[in-house]
């Protein structure tokens, strides 16, 4: 008799979970509330930290899951589930090339340094794939939700070597052809389709179906999908008394996509499921554009290269500086949430990016092109000491601050912070400048952009065994229940690897929770 299974959410983690499902024999449902598909994975880059690869070796970079495993034992802080970890470090390369040949999901590595590259196992390299350009047809790409923050087909290998032909980017978009996360989303849906499984859009899930303790289906409204469920809907970041209830520290900057409001946690607890890692959350710097919303929420913008640029730096409320603003988003966003027990508030909860003209003149910033007019939520003055009025810091800290990194520059070394010590810092800086990373903050008039504590993703969830399976509190497994994606706990604790490494771990667990709800 054919299984039935229903995955709950469409992104990378919902359509892998389906893939998994159907390929392994299950009669597979796929409901997705928005009208669109791809959920937060379709806004991303579409990388999947997934170490040990096959494709590693032609780049010249040696790994092993051992070695992955030691990387991420080095990363070990917080609520953090070994034997998942283990599971996902022994599986990621099998993974990869099972999508590869599954979907027709074709990757490339990408040369991304791992967050620490300089701790054992770290890789300075290629352990994040990213699928490769393909072609949608309109009825596809109509269907996948669009990424207002991806302006052109590039690839994420393209931007981060810097090496593409703008000919070839605009011969990709006469042609259709798109990439990043909505590539991966793309493969995905037509490999789940070709499996037989339905995808319905526009259906939001009012409960589970429980007889005895087991779930043997979804509610929608008076009808029932029968089935074996897969809870794929992602975290709650949307949802501001949730994440006040359970996260660590402010958060005001959500960069995922509209929907995330703890659906999948809501049902996971009226089946009993045991909670994990609820106060962590895939962390960031983010930005936000008056009037720019997705779905008519506030879109906010991640911020990541800009922040490593020479001739910049990040202040928080006091306009001292407080981090390594090259360092990844997510270590970046934890400090963000520093908490100064003098003054009993979060300092850097409200930072700001400053640069001098110099910057102005040659990087892009989110939206603000180098050579566009600066528009009014850019705040420009002729003095730092007018600058730090119109942004309501103290300018005689602003000035300090701002001294101390020039004076530091000058050396080409950054003792308070480390910033440029590490490679990652190098690699996601101006490879052309004089310094990748370091750069004086001198050249008049001077500019500030504010950036707020933001997240991709929420990290916690119901907890789950490596099949996926849900936990009950009692300690027992819950029957017909798995989680998948932001929806389940992350077993990384408070660590975020590297590029993808939001992804990659998603993938491994959805091959398995698909592949076990199927059985």
């Amino acid at each position: 008799m054919m299984s039935s299974v229903v995955v709950v959410g469409s992104g990378a983690a919902g359509l892998t979970a389906a893939v998994a499902a159907a390929q392994s024999g299950a009669e597979v449902t796929v409901v997705e509330r928005a009208p669109v598909l791809g959920g937060t994975t379709a806004l991303s880059g579409g990388l999947a930290w997934m170490p040990a690869n096959l494709l590693m070796a032609a780049e010249g970079v040696d790994d092993s899951p051992a070695e992955a495993r030691e990387y991420l034992l080095a990363l070990r802080l917080g609520d953090v589930d070994d034997e998942l970890v283990d599971y996902f470090a022994d599986q990621a390369a099998a993974v990869a090339d099972w999508l590869d040949s599954t979907t027709g999901l074709s990757w490339q590595t990408v040369p991304y340094p791992d967050y620490h590259p300089e701790l054992p196992g770290g890789k300075p390299g290629h352990r994040p794939l990213e699928p490769q350009p393909r072609g949608a047809s309109p009825e596809l790409d109509h269907r996948i939700r669009t990424a207002p923050n991806v302006t052109a087909p590039i690839t994420y290998r393209e931007l981060a070597t810097g090496d593409f032909d703008r000919a070839e980017v605009a011969d990709r978009s006469s042609r259709g052809v798109i990439t990043m996360g909505r590539s991966m989303i793309a493969s995905l849906v037509e490999a789940a389709e070709a499996l037989g499984a339905a995808i319905l859009t526009g259906v939001g899930v009012d409960g589970l179906a429980q007889s005895g303790g087991t779930v043997n289906g979804v509610r929608i409204g008076p009808e029932v999908i029968t089935g074996r469920v897969i809870l794929a809907s992602g975290g709650f970041e949307r949802d501001p008394a949730l994440v006040r209830a359970f996260l660590r520290g402010p958060m005001t900057g959500p960069v995922g996509a509209p929907g995330m409001d703890g659906t999948a946690l809501r049902l996971s607890l009226a089946a009993g499921a045991e909670l994990g890692n609820m106060a962590e959350a895939w962390w960031c710097p983010a930005m936000t554009v008056p009037g720019e919303a997705i779905d008519g929420e506030p879109f906010h913008r991640l911020v990541l290269t800009e922040r490593a640029r020479p001739q910049s730096l990040m202040v928080d409320s006091r306009g001292r500086r407080f981090a390594n603003e090259a360092r990844n988003y997510n270590d970046v966003g934890r400090a963000m949430q520093a908490f100064d027990p003098t003054r009993f508030q979060y300092p850097a909860a409200t930072a700001w990016l400053v640069f001098d003209s110099g910057y102005r003149r040659r990087y892009h910033l989110g939206p603000l092109r180098r050579d566009g007019s600066d528009p009014e939520w850019l705040y420009r003055a002729d003095s730092l000491a007018e600058l730090a009025e119109a942004i309501g810091i103290d300018s005689e800290e602003l000035a300090a601050s701002v001294l101390r990194f020039n004076q530091l520059v000058g050396t080409g070394d950054d003792p308070d912070f480390g910033r440029g010590r590490s490679i990652y810092d190098r690699f996601v800086g101006d490879p052309t400048a004089p310094h990748p990373t370091l750069g004086p903050v001198e050249e008049p008039p001077f500019y500030a952009v504010r950036l707020h504590p933001g997240c991709l993703g929420t990290k916690g969830g119901p907890r789950t065994d490596i099949h996926g399976q849900v936990r009950h509190q009692d300690g027992d497994l819950i029957e017909g229940l798995y989680a998948v994606g932001n929806a389940a706990a992350s077993p990384l604790g408070a660590a975020y690897p590297g590029a993808g490494g939001t992804i990659g771990p998603m993938l491994v667990s959805a091959h398995a929770a698909g592949t076990a709800a199927a059985g």
